[in-house]
């Protein structure tokens, strides 16, 4: 949701053990698709914050491990 109005829908979804929060693959207007981006998930009868992000949601450098 953008506001009140649907604007898309979760393809698929999954908990990211690495980064610790819920991942959402989603289909999007290209004009909310700028990383950032403030929406909302509908999960049954709840409104879910959600952001707009760039891949990769993980560590290929392992730097987190590294410290």
């Amino acid at each position: 949701y953008a506001g009140d109005r649907a604007v898309g829908y979760v393809t698929s979804a999954a908990y990211g053990y690495t980064i610790g929060k819920g991942i959402a693959y989603a289909w999007l207007p290209a004009e909310l698709t700028t990383p950032g981006t403030a929406l909302h998930i509908g999960y049954f009868d709840q409104r879910v914050e959600a952001t707009v992000a760039e891949e990769p949601l993980f560590d290929p450098t392992m730097s987190r491990l590294r410290g």
